[in-house]
C-alpha cells in the first residue's frame, strides 16, 4: 500500500471503514467531529460498511453510534466484545475470568496503591469506585452504573475490562507492569495512559492529568485487529478493502491487520511506525473526514 493508492479518487469497491473514537473522530474525547459524522453517513449511503472500534465500553460508544446513524457491529472494549445493538447479536465475547480479576486486585503492589477501580461485567454493567468527570464522560456517558465495592458488586461474574487508577510515579508503575507481565502474561493484556481531567474553566472538555496513570486490562486474546477481521468476514469484505483509523498503540493490531491502516497526524509516533499512511490534518481539523473525502472522491 502506498500514498498514491490512498489518494485514488476512483476507488468504487465496497469497503469496511473502521474508526477509533477518542483522539480520532472524537478530538476532545466528548464531541464527534461533525465533518467526520457527515462523511461516514455518506459512505454508509453508498453501501460501504462503517464500524466503530474503541477501547471504550459499550454504553459509552452507543451515543456516538446513534449520532452517526450506524447500523453495524460495534467493536468495544478493545475487541473484547463485538455487538450489534439493533440485531441484539453478539459476534464475539472475550472476557477476563472472575478468578483473574480477584488475583490481580489482591496483588500487594496494586492493592496498596490503587486509587480507583472500575470493571465492566460480562453483561456490560459498569461497577466503579469513582464517579469523577473522567469516569462519567469516558465510561458512563449518562448510562447507569454501580458505585461501590467492585468485587462485592461483581460477584462471580467474569468481566470485559478492568480500569485501574494509580499515582503516576515511574517506579510504582514499573513495579505494577512488571507484576502483571510476570504473573499474567498469558491471561491478560493491558494498556497504560494518563488519566483525564476537566480543563479549567471549560466544563466537560477533558485534558491529560499528568499526576495519575490509568491501566486498562482486558483478556489476552482481545484486540481490535482480530475483531476487525471477524467483522470484515461477517460483511464479506476482504481485509485488503478495509480502511482503519486510529491514534494510539491499542490500534496497532488493527492497523497491521487491514489493507489500509491510517493514523491521524497527531497520533503517537509508536503507532505511526506501523501505518500505511498518515492523515494530512489532525483530529481537531477533520483529519479522518478529509482523508476519506480524498480516498473515495466524495
Amino acid at each position: 500500500m502506498n500514498i498514491e493508492i490512498a489518494n485514488n479518487s476512483s476507488n468504487q469497491e465496497k469497503h469496511l471503514i473502521v474508526v477509533d473514537l477518542d483522539g480520532t473522530i472524537l478530538p476532545d474525547f466528548t464531541n464527534v467531529d461533525k465533518l467526520a459524522a457527515e462523511v461516514l453517513q455518506k459512505l454508509k449511503k453508498k453501501e460501504h460498511q462503517v464500524c466503530i472500534a474503541s477501547g471504550r465500553n459499550l454504553p459509552s460508544i452507543l451515543p456516538v453510534y446513534h449520532e452517526i446513524e450506524l447500523d453495524t457491529f460495534i467493536i468495544a472494549y478493545n475487541g473484547a466484545l463485538i455487538y450489534h445493538p439493533f440485531k441484539k447479536q453478539t459476534l464475539a465475547t472475550i472476557s477476563i475470568s472472575n478468578d483473574i480479576v480477584r488475583k490481580v486486585l489482591s496483588e500487594k503492589v496494586i492493592k496498596d496503591n490503587l486509587i480507583n477501580c472500575m470493571v465492566d461485567s460480562v453483561d456490560c454493567k459498569i461497577i466503579s469506585t469513582s464517579d469523577d468527570i473522567y469516569y462519567k464522560e469516558v465510561f458512563f456517558n449518562g448510562n447507569p452504573y454501580i458505585k461501590g465495592d467492585v468485587l462485592k458488586n461483581l460477584g462471580e461474574k467474569d468481566c470485559l475490562q478492568m480500569v485501574l487508577e494509580f499515582p503516576n510515579t515511574t517506579n510504582l508503575i514499573d513495579d505494577i507492569i512488571r507484576t502483571l507481565r510476570k504473573k499474567y502474561k498469558h491471561s491478560i493484556t493491558f494498556y497504560c495512559g494518563e488519566k483525564l481531567k476537566a480543563k479549567p474553566g471549560e466544563g466537560n472538555i477533558l485534558v491529560p492529568d499528568h499526576s495519575k496513570q490509568i491501566i486498562k486490562i482486558r483478556n489476552y486474546n482481545a484486540n481490535k485487529g482480530e475483531a476487525t477481521k471477524l467483522v470484515a468476514g461477517y460483511y464479506n469484505i476482504p481485509l485488503m478493502n478495509t480502511v482503519a483509523f486510529g491514534n494510539d498503540i491499542n490500534d496497532i493490531e488493527m492497523i497491521n491487520k487491514v489493507g489500509i491502516g491510517v493514523a491521524v497526524s497527531n497520533s503517537l509516533n509508536n503507532l505511526k511506525a506501523h501505518v500505511h499512511d498518515i492523515t494530512e490534518f489532525d483530529s481537531h481539523k477533520g483529519g479522518v473526514a478529509k482523508y476519506l473525502i480524498d480516498f473515495f472522491g466524495l
